[in-house]
Formats: C-alpha cells, structure tokens, sequence
C-alpha cells in the first residue's frame, strides 16, 4: 500500500512548484538560490524532492500538462481548455508569446496528439483517419494562434467571445460533424457538462 505524503510535504512541494511557475514566466535562466530565496525553503529541502533545476522544471511541466489535459479526455472541451489557460494567463503568456519553457509547449502538444489518436484509433478506414487528424490539426493550431493573441491583448475579450470567435474563423457548420475532425471537440459555450 502506498504511503500517505504528509501535508507538509505537500505544502512545501506546492510552494516550490508554484514558485517556479512564476520564476519561469518571468526568468527562465533562474537560479536556485533565487528559486529558494522567493520561495523560502532551505538548500536541504529542495534536494530532498529534486535531484536538480531540470528534475524540478521537468516535474512542474507535468503537473502543469496533468492540470491541462484532464480537458482533452474525450473529447477536447474547449471551454475548460479556455478556463485553464486563463487560470494561468501569465504562464501561458509566456509559453506561446515569449518563447520560454519551450518543453512544455512540445510536450502538451504531444499529449493532445496522443489523445486525439487514441480517439480516431477505432476509425477503420485510413483516408477518413487522416483526413479527421488534418482537421484536427487545423483545428488546434486555430485554437493556439487565437489564445496567444488574446493573452497578448491581455485577454480583453469574454471567453465565450474567444470560443465564438473560433468557431467563426474556422467557419464551422456544426452539422455533419460525426465524419469530420470536429468531432473530437466540444464547442458547446456552456460549461454545464
């Protein structure tokens, strides 16, 4: 049976972890004194639950893609992908503006992709699977190009703008939609599921 963490623990992980969110926002080529100095945990501490900055950066970004892809099971909710990149607005920012935390970025795609095969895997007929993946692909490079922009303007628009703004750029019919890529996302405006 797996041990219990300590609450601790927990809280000194989290505090480490959250602080690096904002270190990487800010300055990726941060130290870990500095990382330790903001986040006022001892030298000792920190090498208690990471081996080194790329062990700790590496831990962050998969806490950070669990937080994320818990909205693409299924199909991909794009309500909730909206929420959580406005959770963490700055981070984002940073990602797909910035340039910085380049892993993460290529590792969430890598997820979506993953996910998004796993979804056409049941299809039979290989030309209806690759042309559902272009769409899909078409689909998630709209969605990226469009919250970069909106995380640059400072998100100055309602996020069922955001989303209704998609959904009219990509010009979508949401009729017949079962033979098409766009049936791997959920672009219902209502956040009532």
């Amino acid at each position: 049976m797996a041990e219990k963490e300590d609450a601790r623990v927990i809280r000194t992980r989290k505090i480490i972890e959250e602080t690096t969110i904002i270190l990487l926002t800010t300055q990726t080529d941060f130290s870990i004194t500095d990382l330790l100095k903001r986040a006022n945990v001892t030298r000792g501490t920190f090498y208690k639950y990471y081996r080194n900055k790329d062990h700790l950066i590496s831990e962050v970004n998969n806490v950070l893609l669990l937080e994320f892809t818990q909205h693409i099971h299924g199909k991909f909710n794009l309500v909730k992908m909206i929420q959580a990149v406005s959770e963490r607005a700055a981070f984002y920012n940073a990602v797909l503006n910035l340039n910085k935390d380049k892993d993460y970025f290529a590792a969430l795609m890598s997820r979506m992709r993953t996910q998004m095969q796993a979804q056409l895997s049941t299809l039979d007929d290989e030309k209806v699977r690759r042309r559902q993946t272009f769409q899909w692909e078409i689909v998630t490079g709209g969605f990226w190009a469009l919250i970069a922009k909106w995380l640059l303007e400072d998100m100055n628009l309602p996020q069922p703008d955001l989303l209704s703004d998609l959904i009219e750029i990509l010009r979508i019919n949401t009729s017949g939609w079962t033979q098409t890529g766009l049936s791997l996302f959920d672009f219902e405006l209502s956040d009532s599921k």
